[in-house]
């Protein structure tokens, strides 16, 4: 996927109709209609595989920056992911959004010097902490001792104080963290706009710096995913006043509920002494909320041009299946509604747990 191959995804109504998915069920051939669910998975898990997968990155507590790599560099495999991160984009894709905000300075503005850097942008353990006892040092002492660890290498960059101060530190180490997190790799970092000004992406994010957020990693916000996912997928309800439409609002209930104990990790202690699996275990450790927000659109996050068609909660009277079940091409997640999934004890939650470990590939995030 990452080797010296040309990378070309064109968004083109003509081509998008000569591609269709099939099925083969009971030896019936049968077309399949992609209103975005497939190609929405898709570029989910190309998402993973360009940040986790290709070596062309490295985590740091900021996100992830590119990784010096003279063979992808040579091969032009940064060009090519970021081509691959503007067809996400446009495609409606789930966002790229894990760079670091000082990569994405650069990016948005094309200079060095916009790039806004602290030591938690290095990916080295011991300089990053060696630069944050420099700019946290209270005495001249401590400073003196922490500017000795970057002897190794402080020597070799030009324009750095040869003499450490308190009055100078900070210029210190905002220019020794540029000459690792920035310069150093100023050549990954081109080849990736360049790939980034595929369908004219780059210049869209140039000219509204706000559209950062395609690309930059989001901060944590605690307490809201739960209410984000459920927000999102709008309920289908019955006629009100019916029978059915009081049944399915007392799911939406369940249905939030759930997700409530999927974000403070309680799902657990909702299963009381049922006894799970060891897979069913491990993966409880995992979950989140993205995970059903996957299970459902084929995307955890929210594509830059939006979801097309409108997520639904979609409810089906049903005593003999239990399971929820996805249609991620029409963005629909279905719950059946029977007095099995309507008890009150953990058959709901138990069930979506088995649907959402049968979703495989498409519920992991």
């Amino acid at each position: 996927m990452f080797g010296p191959q040309p990378y070309v995804c064109l968004r083109d109504p003509v081509l998008q109709k000569a591609v269709t998915f099939a099925s083969d069920e009971h030896d019936a051939v049968k077309d399949a209609a992609d209103l975005g669910g497939p190609r929405r998975e898709f570029f989910r898990l190309l998402v993973k595989a360009i940040f986790q997968d290709s070596g062309a990155f490295e985590g740091i507590p900021n996100g992830c920056t590119p990784r010096l790599n003279m063979l992808h560099l040579q091969n032009g495999v940064y060009r090519t992911i970021g081509r691959m991160m503007s067809t996400i984009i446009v495609q409606g894709g789930e966002p790229p959004a894990f760079l670091s905000p000082s990569v994405v300075d650069y990016i948005v503005s094309g200079d060095i010097l916009q790039a806004h850097v602290t030591p938690d942008d290095i990916f080295d353990p011991d300089l990053r902490e060696n630069l944050n006892k420099v700019q946290h040092a209270t005495l001249q002492a401590d400073l003196e001792k922490a500017v000795s660890c970057c002897d190794s290498w402080r020597y070799q960059v030009e324009g750095l104080p040869l003499t450490v101060t308190m009055a100078n530190r900070d210029a210190f180490v905002k220019n020794a963290v540029l000459y690792h997190t920035v310069l150093q790799r100023q050549s990954c970092l081109d080849q990736l706009i360049d790939g980034l000004s595929h369908y004219g992406v780059l210049a869209l994010l140039r000219e509204n710096p706000s559209l950062r957020v395609l690309l930059d990693i989001p901060g944590e916000d605690k307490g809201q995913e739960a209410d984000f996912v459920a927000g999102i997928l709008k309920p289908s309800y019955s006629v009100l006043g019916s029978n059915r439409r009081a049944k399915e609002e007392l799911m939406v209930v369940k249905f939030r509920e759930f997700l409530q104990c999927v974000e403070n990790k309680e799902l657990r202690d909702t299963y009381g002494d049922r006894t799970l699996t060891y897979d069913e275990e491990a993966f409880l450790k995992t979950l989140s909320p993205g995970h059903i927000l996957a299970f459902a659109t084929g995307s955890s996050k929210v594509p830059a041009i939006g979801f097309h068609p409108t997520p639904k909660l979609i409810f089906i009277h049903d005593e003999k299946k239990h399971l929820p079940i996805a249609h991620t091409c029409a963005n629909e997640l279905l719950l059946f509604v029977n007095t099995t999934t309507m008890a009150d004890n953990d058959e709901f939650n138990y069930c979506f747990l088995v649907a959402l470990m049968n979703g495989s590939l498409f519920s992991t995030i």
